[in-house]
C-alpha cells in the first residue's frame, strides 16, 4: 500500500463585485467619411461629457477608434461610410451604471450604442485568501477520510499545489441598442464567485 495520500479540494467565496465596466459606442452613417467621423466624434464626445459631469476622470474613461468601412449596394457600389468609437467608463458605484448609462445615450442620441455592462472584484486578495484556507480545509477533510477508510491515520503534509483560482464569468447586461435616459435599466451587480483548488499530499502518520 501506498505511504501517502493525494487529494484535490476546492474553496468558494461569494464576493460582491466592487466595479461596473460600462461598454458603450458611437456610430455615425454619411456619404463621405468625414460626415460620419463627424457624426461618430460628435456622440462619443458628448457621452464622455456626461460621464465627466457625474464625477469620472481621465482615469475612468478609455476610449478606441475611429473605426471606419463602407457600405455598397448590390452592384458593389459605395452607398454610405460609417465611422465608430468605443468608450470603456469605470464606474466604482455600481448602483449608478445604469442611470450613467442613460444619461451617456441621451446625450449622444441616436449614434449612441450601448454593448454591454460588466461587474467586477476589482480587490480580489482577500476573497482569495479566504477561499485558499477553504480548499485546504476540504483537501484535509477528505484525505482525513481517505485514511480512515483504510485504516490509517494522516500524518504531516508534503506537497501543496494551488492548481487554479478564479471568479463567475462577466455578466453582460445588453448588446448594441440604443437606449434613452427614460428606457435606461436598472442594472443589479448580484455577487460573483471567487474559487480557489488546491492538490495536497499527506504521508500517513502510522
Amino acid at each position: 500500500m501506498t505511504e501517502q495520500v493525494t487529494v484535490q479540494g476546492v474553496g468558494r467565496v461569494e464576493a460582491r463585485p466592487d466595479t461596473a465596466l460600462v461598454e458603450l459606442g458611437a456610430e455615425g452613417r454619411g456619404e463621405s467619411v468625414e460626415a460620419a467621423l463627424s457624426i461618430a466624434s460628435r456622440a462619443i464626445t458628448a457621452m464622455a461629457g456626461a460621464l465627466r459631469e457625474q464625477g469620472l476622470d481621465e482615469n475612468d474613461l478609455r476610449t478606441q477608434g475611429p473605426s471606419t468601412y463602407t457600405m455598397t449596394d448590390d452592384a458593389g457600389r459605395v452607398n454610405a461610410y460609417v465611422c465608430s468609437f468605443q468608450l470603456t467608463a469605470r464606474v466604482t458605484d455600481t448602483a449608478r451604471a445604469g442611470e450613467l448609462l442613460g444619461r451617456c445615450v441621451t446625450q449622444a442620441g441616436d449614434a449612441g450604442r450601448v454593448h454591454g455592462v460588466t461587474f467586477v472584484v476589482s480587490e480580489r486578495a482577500e476573497h482569495q485568501r479566504q477561499a485558499r484556507m477553504l480548499a485546504v480545509a476540504d483537501a484535509r477533510a477528505r484525505a482525513e477520510q481517505l485514511a480512515e477508510l483504510v485504516g490509517r491515520s494522516l500524518g504531516r503534509a508534503t506537497k501543496v499545489t494551488e492548481t487554479g483560482s478564479g471568479g463567475g464569468p462577466p455578466r453582460p447586461m445588453h448588446k448594441a441598442m440604443s437606449l434613452s435616459m427614460e428606457s435606461a435599466p436598472d442594472v443589479e451587480a448580484g455577487v460573483e464567485q471567487v474559487s480557489v483548488s488546491v492538490e495536497v499530499t499527506w504521508v500517513f502518520a502510522d
